[in-house]
C-alpha cells in the first residue's frame, strides 16, 4: 500500500522537476512583491499551500487506483481514468437537467419522494439513451474507475469530501448522472441492475443530509461503507492509517523541498551583490 501512495503522490506531483518547476515560477512571482516575511518562507509557503490544495486530487486518484487493483473487480481497461466522448439524446440531457434545478424542498419531502424520482428517471435514462429514433449529440466526460463485479457493470465516481457549496454540489450531482447516462448507451444497458453507479465519498462527513438527488447507501457510499459492501481485500482502516502516518514518512522529502527554496533564494541574492 505504501509504495502505491507514494507513486500516486510523485504522479500528482510531477516529481523533482515539476516541484523545482514551481519553485522557480514562485520565486518570479513573489519577487516583485513587497513583503515583511521574508523570501524564501513565501516561496515556500506558496508551494505547501499548493500542495494542500492538491491533497484531494490526491485522495481521488489513490483511491481509483486501490479499487482497480482490487482482484475481485474486472476493470473496464481504457475507461477508468480516462476522458471519454459519448453521445447524450437530447431529451435525456434536459431531464437530467430539470432533477437538479429542481430538487424537493425540506428533508421530509426528499426523504418521501428521492425512491420515485430516481426511479423514474432512471427510466428516462435507460428509454431515451437506447433509443434508435432519438436526436444525439457528443459529450466529453471523464471517467474514475469503472468495473464489473458479480455481472453488474460499476460506475464510480470518487471524492475526497463533501463539503462542497451549493453550486458546485449540483455540478458534481449533474455531472454523475450524465456521465452514467452516457455509459447506459456506450454499453447498451437496458436496465438499472445491469448497470449502477456510485458517488464515494472518502470522509464520511454529510454537508447536504440528505442529498435531494441520490441515495444514502445505494448511489452515495462513505467511509468504509464501499470497502465492506464489496468485500473488498484492502480495509478502509488501512487506508486511513497509512494516511494519518504519512506525513512522518515523507518528512525527508519535504525537507529537501525546504532546502532547495532556501539554495535558490540564496543564489539569487548572490548574483544581486555580484
Amino acid at each position: 500500500m505504501e509504495p502505491l501512495i507514494k507513486e500516486t503522490i510523485r504522479r500528482l506531483t510531477g516529481g523533482e522537476e515539476e516541484i523545482e518547476r514551481q519553485i522557480d515560477m514562485l520565486i518570479q512571482k513573489h519577487l516583485g512583491k513587497v513583503h515583511f516575511i521574508p523570501l524564501k518562507y513565501r516561496v515556500l509557503g506558496g508551494l505547501i499551500q499548493s500542495l494542500n490544495i492538491k491533497f484531494g486530487e490526491f485522495v481521488e486518484m489513490l483511491l481509483d487506483e486501490i479499487i482497480a487493483s482490487e482482484p475481485n473487480f474486472t476493470v473496464v481497461e481504457r475507461m477508468s481514468r480516462a476522458m471519454l466522448t459519448m453521445e447524450i439524446e437530447e431529451n435525456c440531457e434536459r431531464f437530467i437537467d430539470e432533477y437538479i434545478n429542481n430538487p424537493p424542498k425540506g428533508r421530509e419531502e426528499i426523504l418521501r419522494t428521492l425512491d420515485a424520482r430516481i426511479n423514474d428517471l432512471y427510466s428516462k435514462i435507460f428509454l431515451l439513451q437506447n433509443s434508435a429514433t432519438g436526436k444525439f449529440h457528443k459529450k466529453q466526460l471523464d471517467i474514475n474507475v469503472l468495473f464489473k463485479f458479480n455481472g453488474t457493470y460499476y460506475y464510480i465516481e470518487t471524492k475526497y469530501n463533501d463539503d462542497h457549496d451549493t453550486g458546485k454540489f449540483q455540478d458534481i450531482n449533474r455531472k454523475f448522472l450524465k456521465t452514467y447516462a452516457g455509459l447506459v448507451r456506450h454499453f447498451k444497458c437496458t436496465s438499472p441492475e445491469q448497470f449502477k453507479p456510485i458517488l464515494y465519498y472518502f470522509n464520511q462527513s454529510i454537508r447536504y443530509d440528505p442529498n435531494p438527488y441520490l441515495r444514502e447507501n445505494i448511489e452515495i457510499m462513505r467511509g468504509p461503507v464501499f470497502f465492506t459492501n464489496f468485500k473488498t481485500q484492502i480495509k478502509y482502516d488501512e487506508i486511513e492509517r497509512i494516511l494519518n502516518t504519512l506525513g512522518d514518512s515523507l518528512e525527508e522529502e519535504f525537507d529537501g523541498y525546504a532546502s532547495l527554496v532556501t539554495k535558490k533564494v540564496r543564489q539569487l541574492h548572490s548574483q544581486k551583490t555580484l
